[in-house]
């Protein structure tokens, strides 16, 4: 009974809240979204995911087509689409040669997506790269998108690898790469190696994205910064998921702990550098829309941070419904609150227009 009342109030709810965010879509629509957090699910990703049984976070896998994708897209006024493949991405193959080969297969369909007349060109993707640990494969993958296919509008990694955060020692080489080409990268959360699992009822509660993601991002975050690694890449630009997880509410603790000499002399840099730092990550706001995430955000990045922000759907992982509500949310926060007008549609659109021109390959700039 329960799970049929949950039904029929979200098929009761679903158009009510669909026909109120094109609303708001029409009030915001501008030129039209630009959305940096939005998924792709290859048909041979989703093969390999029901071989393992689904995704060891432990969330549902949605279905995905380019057709229902764009529909998404469609309903919120977004016309351009960054595409990335989330976690465990080719890595649920592991670190040999066939997850190697998944990872080319995943671009050259990201690649094919983004060059079809057929939709119009919508799409554009941030490239897959092999697990880290993989780091001969991750660094011949990075090669290729960027002096071979060069379609990319950067690339995607996760918070961690094997157990290790991106500010690892053993990732150097692949920064100083990233470096080298002066990349743009986009950082999604992955599994945490906690215990419990799953929050609630031992192995059977939370799905590790609805909790641990966001406290995946803000670890990471706070590692890239305090390892230095931030201060290594100079032309690297980041953008953290989900508003940065918890980092506006906890980052202040966090590099502020830098004026301990006992803890500031493990680290190459001080607190000054570290607020240099870690003004230079972007953040979407997917799935991060109400007023205390977004008043936390513009507290967090200050003055003129406002155009390191964008916009990101999470669909599919995200139903309908959710992303629905999300641009309802933005909607109110952009009409109602006093900085509301400082992240209006137009404005993460100029932003995300921005962030990609900078990065883009020659010919593949957009046009504001």
């Amino acid at each position: 009974m329960g799970q049929y009342l949950t039904r029929l109030i979200q098929a009761v709810m679903r158009p009510v809240v669909r026909l109120a965010a094109k609303r708001a879509a029409k009030i915001q629509a501008g030129a039209g979204r630009i959305d940096t957090h939005i998924h792709c699910l290859p048909p041979a990703y989703l093969a390999e995911l029901n071989k393992a049984g689904g995704n060891p976070s432990g969330f549902p896998t949605p279905e995905w087509t380019p057709e229902s994708c764009l529909e998404s897209m469609e309903g919120i006024g977004t016309t351009l689409g960054i595409l990335s493949v989330s976690t465990p991405g080719a890595a649920i193959l592991g670190t040999g040669p066939e997850a190697r080969k998944l990872a080319r297969s995943f671009n050259n369909y990201l690649g094919t997506l983004t060059l079809s007349e057929k939709y119009n060109h919508h799409f554009g993707f941030f490239g897959v790269i092999p697990d880290l640990s993989d780091l001969e494969g991750a660094l011949a993958e990075l090669d290729y998108l960027y002096t071979e296919q060069k379609l990319c509008s950067g690339i995607t990694l996760f918070s961690s690898y094997d157990g290790k955060l991106l500010g690892d020692p053993a990732f150097t080489p692949f920064f100083a790469k990233l470096q080298a080409y002066k990349a743009l990268v986009f950082i999604h959360p992955t599994l945490l190696d906690v215990t419990p699992k799953f929050v609630g009822s031992g192995t059977a509660g939370l799905p590790q994205p609805i909790l641990d993601y966001p406290l995946a991002t803000t670890r990471t975050a706070v590692d890239l910064v305090i390892t230095g690694t931030v201060r290594a890449c100079p032309d690297v630009d980041f953008i953290l998921s989900h508003a940065g997880g918890a980092l506006p509410f906890v980052g202040t603790r966090a590099f502020g702990s830098l004026m301990m000499p006992n803890l500031a002399s493990r680290f190459p840099i001080g607190i000054l550098q570290a607020r240099t730092d870690v003004g230079r990550f972007y953040y979407d706001i997917a799935l991060s829309t109400t007023p205390a995430q977004l008043n936390g955000l513009l507290d967090f990045v200050g003055k003129g941070g406002e155009e390191r922000i964008l916009f990101g759907s999470d669909y599919p992982y995200a139903p309908q419904v959710a992303i629905d509500h999300i641009v309802l949310e933005h909607t109110r926060f952009v009409q109602n609150d006093v900085r509301g007008p400082r992240i209006s549609a137009e404005r993460l659109r100029g932003n995300a227009v921005r962030l990609l021109n900078k990065h883009a390959f020659e010919g593949r700039e957009l046009e504001a």
